[in-house]
């Protein structure tokens, strides 16, 4: 997770500089908080179901239709109504993409021991 959260804040903070802040550089960022949250609470409801016996497989559900519903009601505010640029939303999405193949890559072949 804090990996997901260097990559999305450093690579945002870096467009809306270079960008002084324009919509498309608004919108890589709004992408990459939507990714961000849905990655946050994927990894936090992951951890806490492990340890639950009854009823987790309906805690899964209702948690992964909220967050299905929140996030399109997100995108459909993003592209719906404010219409932002749609391809700088997708490469904003797409930072947990690159957050997971770089830890892949990262720890891919360690060994323990």
């Amino acid at each position: 997770m804090r990996s997901q959260l260097m990559v999305a804040t450093t690579s945002s903070l870096a467009l809306l500089v270079m960008g002084r802040i324009s919509e498309w550089a608004l919108a890589f960022a709004a992408g990459a908080a939507v990714a961000t949250f849905n990655f946050w609470a994927l990894a936090r409801v992951v951890q806490r179901l492990v340890y639950v016996q009854r009823g987790a497989v309906l805690t899964l559900l209702l948690i992964f239709y909220g967050k299905l519903i929140l996030s399109g009601i997100a995108l459909y505010l993003l592209i719906g109504v404010w219409q932002v640029p749609v391809w700088s939303l997708v490469l904003g999405l797409s930072t947990v993409v690159v957050t997971i193949t770089a830890w892949g890559l990262v720890h891919f072949g360690r060994t323990k021991g």
